[in-house]
């Protein structure tokens, strides 16, 4: 199960399991002072039978003047549960029958119990039926998405064919100085195609795990390299000193790819993008000269795009590789001024 099919299952089974969990708290919440009451009527019952036999070792029972005490009526203070009746022969006084707090607490206790019992049952069972509800209520979604990424994988492996064949035939062509402006646009076009189907790659498949100490610059120089030749008129700069981190290569190579490539392709004409090294503080920022972003806190979700070019899913990866990898992301962006990404390394233990 993948990590987007985790969350949806989880989301899926805590809504369920707990709207079905307030329900039953707060009718198990009625249940319990139900009980209560029936405990109060069955006290109160023993005690009028008390009243007539005298005979109730579970009560306390003594006299006391007629004051402003209604008889027959069940009182509860802080002694415990108590009431008072007429006895015959006896008109200045009422009997006093009295529950002690001891035992009424006790019996309330044991009526608690029972309920928490049977409660913890019937979460276990709620337990079971969400599982069970959020597994096949997400089945068919599920069923979809992994036909559209069987589907994605075939569109990619066929694609792979002819991409190899324009590259080959394009070198071919090389030696044609008449016709070097369109083979550079066509090797252009060829690395955007391949780029493109690396990045699908990288979203549909499992994640690599192998980690190793790499060194930051050549990653980034390989990357600065593949984008200058493609965006000619934007110059770059790499200022700082280069430092080493413990990560995975090709998911950073990906990080980085997705980065340097917005930044090229929504920098203005004639820009620039700088690459700053801060090993004091294990970051890499990377800055454009570009259009900026409208709405920068929106960038990392899925889909979301401002430009009518582009899939919308690069910096959405760029997210889910950086928490992959324990690396600190960080977006700042105006409009027309540019965009800085900040990569923080510090997180990472080597």
């Amino acid at each position: 199960m993948k990590n987007y099919e985790l969350e949806s299952f989880i989301k899926s089974f805590l809504l369920f399991f707990f709207s079905l969990t307030l329900l039953v708290v707060v009718l198990f919440y009625f249940d319990y002072k139900k009980n209560i009451e029936n405990l109060k009527n069955e006290i109160f019952t023993q005690m009028r039978m008390c009243s007539f036999d005298l005979k109730c070792p579970d009560f306390d029972l003594k006299f006391e003047k007629k004051e402003s005490i209604k008889p027959l009526f069940l009182y509860e203070d802080k002694g415990g549960l108590v009431s008072y009746f007429n006895f015959l022969g006896i008109n200045e006084k009422y009997l006093s029958i009295r529950y002690s707090k001891q035992k009424y607490k006790m019996k309330k206790e044991k009526y608690l119990k029972n309920i928490i019992l049977k409660y913890i049952f019937i979460e276990f069972i709620l337990m079971l039926l969400s599982f069970l509800f959020s597994y096949y209520a997400l089945r068919p979604l599920r069923d979809a998405l992994l036909t559209i990424e069987e589907f994605i994988k075939d569109i990619l492996h066929d694609v792979n064919t002819p991409i190899t064949t324009l590259a080959l035939n394009s070198a071919l062509l090389k030696d044609d100085d008449k016709n070097m402006d369109k083979i550079k646009k066509i090797n252009h076009s060829i690395k955007k195609i391949v780029w493109i189907q690396d990045n699908l790659k990288s979203y549909i498949s499992d994640m690599p795990t192998q980690k190793d100490i790499i060194r930051l610059r050549p990653i980034v120089l390989d990357q600065i390299k593949f984008f200058s030749s493609i965006y000619t008129d934007i110059s770059y700069q790499i200022v700082g000193d280069s430092f080493k981190v413990y990560t995975n290569k090709e998911l950073l190579s990906r990080i980085l790819s997705n980065i340097i490539s917005n930044a090229y392709k929504y920098n203005k004409r004639g820009g620039t993008v700088i690459i700053s090294c801060d090993s004091k503080h294990s970051k890499l920022i990377i800055k454009d000269s570009g259009i900026g972003i409208k709405n920068p806190s929106k960038v990392f979700d899925r889909f979301y795009k401002e430009q009518s070019r582009g899939t919308g899913i690069g910096l959405h990866i760029v997210k889910k590789f950086c928490d992959e990898l324990m690396i600190g992301v960080e977006l700042k962006s105006k409009l027309s001024e540019g965009t800085e990404i900040i990569l923080d390394f510090s997180k990472i233990k080597i």
